[in-house]
């Protein structure tokens, strides 16, 4: 199984004019354009746009998937704690529960 980039760029030309694209690889079959530019005079312009795009577009992919990552961690150490404090509120209720029970078998 071949492992290609997630992200890439292509260039075209149309014309005697440039373009960019900055590609996502949707599935093995099927790209998704995520941003291009058309205009550009040369072709090394155009891939030196590209490159500097995606760099910029991937620092910004992985700075988006760190906050998330972070706000996700907090919100597990969240629902973490108040399972805890589900289950130990559920135990004191059976105990309680148990000690009435007892109570009432000494009482008759």
């Amino acid at each position: 199984m071949a492992q290609e980039n997630k992200f890439d760029y292509s260039i075209k030309q149309d014309g005697d004019k440039w373009g960019a694209e900055i590609i996502r690889r949707v599935t093995a079959r099927r790209t998704s354009v995520s941003k291009q530019k058309k205009g550009f005079e040369t072709q090394e312009l155009a891939e030196q746009w590209a490159k500097e795009t995606l760099v910029g577009y991937l620092e910004n992919l992985q700075a988006g998937n760190k906050r998330k990552s972070e706000k996700r961690a907090v919100r597990n150490e969240l629902a973490a704690k108040a399972e805890a404090e589900k289950q130990a509120a559920s135990a004191l209720y059976e105990e309680k529960r148990l000690a009435a029970f007892e109570e009432d078998d000494i009482e008759e």
